[in-house]
């Protein structure tokens, strides 16, 4: 098949391994696993739909090499016991069926174990935490290191008996092969500290290992951060420091390399939200392609298939690493094959996947794609809808969701959106600073319902009488919500508008301006207010901004208004707008504040339009309210709410 992207699918190898195009899914933890590491259905399922999905080579989430010193999850997925390697087999199986290569990327957390859950206080190199205020570890004795050397060695061979292809070692984000490279986590004064030399003798010893068990010609790969990005930081890893190890590992004749950045001191360089520019960090990749002569991976922020040709054409890199990219769209592959990328769904750099890892301590998910990770519990929908008429009322995320599994069903598919274009609150969400990815959202789901066959009617503000000349069989509300606006004396007052209206440009606020709430909203829109020149005064009910948010989302969106020096009132309610300004009750101590402020921007949050579904529930009888019209929630619940309901209807 004749592709535009020619470079992305030119067959590729790594060692004697021929792989089918230069498209990687990097390793990514999803605690899919079943609770004794074993290979779930849940997690075989979720690898075999990238493969079907057209990448040339998976390599896995993190594989432990050791469930007793090194547990930093619940569910992490395990080939430290010989009891791992009939459900490994299924899952390479099920990779191989669709064409697609797999490697096992061994790992071992070292510092980084959780020790509430192994019992045993973790082991490193040093007695250095993963990052500052961390558990501090034991540091390793020469049995220590004998004898996770030789767990490394045993998973690697289970690896090859369980029909994997190649295996990669861990040496990336601060985990154990990671911190024995690091001067700043390896402290130590013997042969395995020091030098640089010394400091690979970890590594190297397991590679000769290996070697020894599989033979010369058995694929080893090694993941490590190009540069750590924690410049001010002594002793960590610049681009030069990882240079040197790239070349120390060709030497010891790896066959390929894999490159990531940042640690356990700075995450983002790893995982990068949406304020970061898709390759930002490519020169890392870059000048490890121009200096090694085995193939290099790298990730760099990919979001679409004329982005991962560019970088190729530009000798970035032999080989693409997709990693969330392959959460929101597994097809992102057979779609630029195909010519089809325009209908590609795209990561939105929301972060909500690793939140939920990292702290909430559940499985993966993806705001954009709610199938992922639940491929194996919904298998593919009914087909049952045989031409049935049924009406989605609202061109939101979730209305759009829904009605792309109602048409997949076979459903006759009629949404209605008042506005001119869709997208709903989506096309709010765009409008500030580096949201751009947003609208790449809106752009792929209005071509996938163009394909899908659903009737799309622009302007169109449907009414229950409008609906039922369809004869519908079922009538999905994807109305949003109505900003909350509370009341109180002063509310109607011309200097209080809502942060929609802001965000949106349609007011312009000037001089001295309070936002009254800090979600996400909040906070979007005080940096539109502060990067505009306004005098700000934040106002939190809470006893900290950003509630709910995650904190690398947090983080970033307050470095950028924190530089603007605005006023910040956490524990403050807002009680009253007044001629001059606000009045607020300070909830620590009861006291009365007030404010002069020449705006009152209200970011409250949203309360459904009961009303709205309700005349549509008077006049038929299958009738589902999905995201802000049932509950107010994120992008990932309103899509996640559109699909259960277009799945789970039963006319």
């Amino acid at each position: 098949m004749e592709t535009k992207f020619t470079k992305l699918f030119e067959k590729g190898k790594i060692g004697r391994l021929q792989v089918k195009n230069r498209a990687v899914q990097v390793p990514m933890g999803t605690d899919f696993a079943n609770h004794d590491g074993t290979a779930s259905m849940r997690m075989i399922r979720y690898y075999e739909e990238r493969a079907k999905g057209g990448v040339g080579l998976i390599i896995n989430e993190y594989t432990g090499v050791d469930n007793v010193d090194s547990v930093p999850t619940n569910y992490m997925y395990s080939l430290a016991e010989d009891r791992h390697i009939a459900a490994a087999e299924q899952l390479t199986e099920a990779v191989h069926r669709h064409g697609a290569l797999i490697f096992a990327q061994l790992h071992h957390g070292g510092a980084t174990s959780n020790p509430l859950l192994s019992g045993r206080t973790s082991i490193a190199p040093s007695d250095i935490p993963a990052s500052p205020g961390k558990p501090v570890p034991r540091p390793m004795t020469k049995e220590d290191i004998e004898r996770v050397q030789q767990k490394f060695v045993d998973a690697a061979v289970r690896a090859k008996k369980a029909g994997y292809d190649g295996i990669e070692l861990h040496g990336a984000h601060s985990y154990l092969i990671g911190q024995f490279f690091s001067p700043y986590y390896n402290k130590r004064t013997d042969e395995y500290g020091g030098s640089l030399d010394n400091r690979m003798r970890f590594i190297d010893e397991i590679i000769d290992r290996i070697r020894a068990e599989l033979g010369p010609n058995y694929p080893i790969s090694v993941r490590i951060c190009g540069d750590e990005f924690t410049h001010d930081i002594p002793d960590t890893l610049n681009l030069d420091d990882g240079l040197a190890i790239g070349k120390h590992l060709e030497g010891k004749g790896i066959d390929v390399i894999n490159i990531s950045n940042g640690s356990g001191l700075n995450g983002n360089a790893n995982c990068d939200s949406y304020s970061y520019t898709p390759g930002w960090k490519k020169h890392v990749a870059k000048a490890f392609k121009e200096q090694l002569s085995i193939p290099v991976i790298a990730t760099n922020t990919i979001k679409n298939p004329a982005f991962a040709e560019q970088l190729l054409e530009e000798g970035v890199c032999d080989f693409v690493g997709l990693g969330r990219s392959q959460f929101a769209d597994p097809m992102f592959v057979k779609k630029a094959r195909e010519g089809r990328e325009d209908e590609i769904r795209t990561c939105i750099g929301c972060m909500v996947c690793r939140e939920r890892l990292l702290v909430h301590r559940n499985s993966l998910a993806c705001a954009v794609n709610p199938r992922m990770g639940r491929e194996y519990i919904l298998g593919e929908p009914k087909k049952d809808g045989d031409g049935r008429p049924v009406a989605v009322v609202g061109g939101g995320p979730g209305g759009m969701q829904a009605a792309l599994v109602l048409a997949e069903r076979g459903f006759k598919v009629t949404l209605f959106e008042k506005g001119d274009v869709l997208g709903g609150t989506l096309n709010l969400a765009d409008k500030p600073p580096h949201k751009n990815l947003i609208q790449d959202l809106i752009n792929a789901l209005t071509r996938q319902l163009e394909v899908a066959g659903v009737d799309v009617r622009l302007n169109a503000d449907a009414t229950p009488e409008m609906v039922k000349e369809l004869s519908p069989v079922g009538v999905f509300v994807a109305s949003g919500a109505d900003p909350i606006r509370p009341n109180m004396p002063g509310i109607d007052s011309p200097k209080v508008v809502s942060a929609e209206s802001v965000v949106r440009g349609e007011v312009s606020p000037k001089g001295r301006v309070a936002v009254i709430g800090t979600g996400m909203t909040g906070l979007e829109t005080s940096e539109i207010l502060a990067e505009a020149g306004c005098e700000l005064t934040m106002v939190e009910m809470l006893d900290s901004v950003g509630p709910g948010i995650f904190a690398v989302i947090l983080n970033e969106l307050m470095g950028r208004i924190n530089a603007y020096s605005p006023k910040i009132l956490t524990s403050h309610r807002l009680m009253s707008i007044t001629a001059d300004g606000i009045e607020l009750k300070n909830l620590e101590d009861s006291s009365d504040v007030s404010i002069p402020v020449d705006c009152v921007v209200l970011a409250l949050g949203v309360t459904p339009r009961k009303g709205f579904v309700e005349s549509f529930e008077a006049v038929f009888d299958n009738v589902y309210a999905i995201g802000d019209a049932r509950k107010g929630g994120r992008i990932y619940d309103t899509m996640l709410d559109g699909y259960n309901a277009g799945y789970s209807f039963e006319p």
